[in-house]
């Protein structure tokens, strides 16, 4: 339940961050797609972190 509610609220964060600024036109679309990579990027890395992690302490 913590998990989700921890996914709830990145995701409506991100959300209210990919829409402070309305000036940028255009690549407000551009700047979504940025914010969301970005995210993707870090919970892959995450993930591939507590993996490794997790398998050096089977080793150990």
């Amino acid at each position: 339940m913590k998990l989700i509610t921890a996914f709830c609220a990145l995701l409506m964060s991100m959300q209210a961050l990919a829409h402070q600024d309305h000036a940028l036109g255009d690549d407000h679309m551009a700047y979504h797609i940025a914010l969301y990579a970005l995210a993707a990027v870090v919970i892959f890395k995450g993930y591939a972190w507590l993996r490794a992690k997790k398998r050096n302490n089977k080793k150990d």
